[in-house]
């Protein structure tokens, strides 16, 4: 009878691991769900198929795969509007089940989902929205961005232009909505502080489709100032740059902007307009580091054209995300150790050195570049650099 029973009792072991193993496997094999949130229609629609290329593009490189679990990606249009901006993250968080969420273009979108995600304990990954209040004031310690803090580097900037370029006085231009104010109050501050001079302030509402009006203003002003800032993003910088020549002020009054409106991938629909100008960015295709290199040889194989710094930003939230994912062997589901790693994250990017600050945004070089002929084509080509710009960032004495 002991003999039966000791049979019956490895049976039944038997029997309950067979059971329990195969959950147990089918559990450790669900795919790591990320939903990215991006426009793909309006003004930065551009912007938003560029992250999400260089999004995928780098799951590609990692075979869509952390932690020892599959990687689905789960796409939610924006269209760039605040008011559906919970309406998309509650759908991917409650409805999709995803564990983390990434992407973002416009900085009211990312405002109007903080609290949502906060209170979900859901991470986020922004890819652009610069808002500077989701990693200082109304930082959460479960929000990270891999892109910029709107200001950040306009600070350096503008520091730049007056004490290097020699520009004093400057006119301001940029849309009239949150990252178009922060971004000319970013350049503002130390270009003041140095000693220049602000003649004028231009903010157009965003989506201007002529922008003769204020070049207007410009124009009657020319002679009072050395130079134009200006700031403006996806269809709306290739409107204002190229309309911005043919009022004839490229010549008068130097253009010298934020790395958004002279992105590299706009200069094909810019045509000679950009030609001479001048920016500074985080990101162009001709920084020389071996990591630029190989991703805008493989982002041009894969795509047919060059990536833009949205790209990149799409490129390094996935990259950040995945090693941070490998950190904790893929349990995802414990939010808490995911952002612990993911706060650890560094690596040489394409950009340059990457890494997170104190507030869980990024420190990052910030580049001069003048536009230049190289071969046949414009080129944002680097003349200078600012290392380690922070969102904080002062000017070296």
């Amino acid at each position: 009878m002991d003999a039966l029973k000791k049979i019956l009792s490895v049976l039944y072991i038997i029997v309950l691991l067979t059971w329990i193993w195969p959950t147990a496997q089918a559990v450790s094999a669900d795919a790591v769900k990320i939903g990215f949130m991006a426009p793909y229609v309006g003004v930065y629609t551009k912007l938003g198929i560029d992250m999400d290329n260089g999004f995928k593009l780098y799951l590609d490189e990692v075979g869509w795969k952390a932690g020892g679990r599959k990687i689905e990606v789960i796409k939610s249009d924006t269209e760039g509007k605040p008011s559906l901006g919970p309406i998309k993250a509650k759908e991917l968080v409650e409805k999709d089940k995803v564990h983390l969420l990434a992407g973002i273009v416009h900085s009211g979108v990312a405002l109007a989902i903080r609290d949502y995600v906060t209170e979900k304990k859901v991470p986020l990954i922004i890819t652009n929205a610069g808002a500077p209040e989701l990693t200082a004031q109304k930082k959460s310690p479960y929000i990270f961005r891999v892109s910029f803090a709107n200001g950040q580097q306009d600070l350096a900037g503008g520091w730049y232009i007056f004490n290097k370029a020699g520009l004093k006085k400057m006119v301001v231009l940029a849309p009239d909505y949150s990252a178009g104010h922060d971004k000319a109050n970013g350049f503002m501050k130390y270009f003041k502080e140095s000693g220049g001079t602000v003649v004028k302030e231009i903010y157009p509402p965003l989506e201007t489709q002529d922008f003769a009006p204020y070049l207007a203003e410009v124009r009657k002003i020319a002679k009072d100032a050395d130079g134009t800032w200006a700031f403006f993003a996806g269809s709306d910088s290739i409107r204002f740059v190229t309309q911005y020549a043919e009022f004839g002020l490229k010549e008068s009054l130097p253009l010298f902007t934020v790395g958004d409106t002279l992105d590299d991938a706009f200069f094909p629909s810019m045509g000679d307009a950009a030609m001479g100008c001048r920016d500074y960015t985080h990101y162009c295709i001709s920084i020389n580091t071996p990591e630029n290199k190989r991703f805008v040889e493989v982002y041009h194989k894969k795509y047919g054209e060059d990536p833009s710094m949205f790209s990149e930003q799409g490129y390094i939230g996935a990259k950040a995300i995945v090693e941070a994912i490998n950190a904790i062997g893929g349990k995802v589901e414990d939010p808490e150790a995911f952002i612990s790693a993911l706060r650890k994250v560094s690596f040489p990017a394409p950009r340059g050195p990457f890494k997170f600050d104190a507030n869980q945004n990024v420190i990052e070089n910030v580049y001069i570049t003048t536009v230049e002929a190289v071969g046949d084509r414009p080129l944002n080509v680097v003349k200078d650099v600012i290392p380690d710009v922070d969102q904080n960032w002062k000017p070296p004495k």
